[in-house]
């Protein structure tokens, strides 16, 4: 069996305790056999990473899952919602105060998600695709990389940011429409000049429209569309 394939299947195994965790504040996409390959070589071939000095790094993909996976977790144990947990997150505490604040502990929620690897890892050591060495081996990496999430920080910032970049990019198409038809420019130029490093405001002002006449339209769209969906 090729060293590719191996690694394939080895990764395989903790696709169970990640997948329902998946939605935990990420957009949702289609992910293709081959981006999940890569996010299962990350955690069979490389560290999980947290420093970023250029930029994202090999397991960041795989790190975002296992931390979606803490919060279900701890959503679960602690009787709280997943929106509160991220809430409180947000707010400063770390997914450890969160879970002891609410009658669990960090050690139960790592165990919970370890629990979840390991009956996937063992499964795949009892078909013979990986061995027993490495599968224990696997199953410590998560487990450590687990309690040093629960114990983080910085992941209050981390999901705010992220949450503000989702706001940010369902917001955006209808602000450039309407600064296209503000200004009369084309929606390729203004995304070509955002992408260059000009922000919305300085765009539609240079053309002589009205930033504030952009920001009211695209209200206006979203109430429309909000009273449209509640009838």
């Amino acid at each position: 069996m090729t060293r590719k394939l191996m690694t394939f299947l080895a990764g395989l195994a903790l696709v169970g305790v990640f997948a329902a965790a998946m939605a935990w504040a990420f957009p949702v996409q289609t992910t293709s056999a081959a981006e999940i390959d890569a996010v299962l070589t990350e955690l069979e071939t490389t560290p999980l990473q947290r420093d970023r000095p250029n930029g994202p790094q090999r397991g960041e993909g795989t790190e975002k899952a296992l931390v979606a996976a803490l919060i279900n977790q701890t959503s679960q144990l602690s009787g709280l919602t997943r929106q509160q947990v991220v809430d409180e997150l947000v707010a400063g505490k770390t997914l450890a105060q969160v879970a002891t604040a609410h009658g669990t502990s960090a050690d139960a929620v790592v165990a919970a998600v370890s629990a979840n690897a390991k009956k996937s890892l063992d499964k795949q050591v009892e078909k013979g695709r990986i061995s027993q060495e490495r599968a224990d081996e696997l199953l410590s990496r998560l487990q450590t990389k687990a309690t040093e999430l629960m114990n983080d920080a910085t992941l209050g910032t981390q999901v705010a940011e992220r949450q503000d970049q989702a706001a940010k990019m369902k917001v955006m198409p209808a602000l450039i429409r309407h600064a296209a038809q503000a200004t009369g420019l084309p929606v390729g130029d203004i995304t070509g000049r955002l992408r260059d490093g000009e922000t919305l405001t300085q765009i539609v002002t240079s053309a002589g429209g009205d930033i504030n006449a952009v920001i009211d339209a695209a209200t206006a769209e979203f109430r429309t569309a909000a009273e449209n969906a509640v009838k």
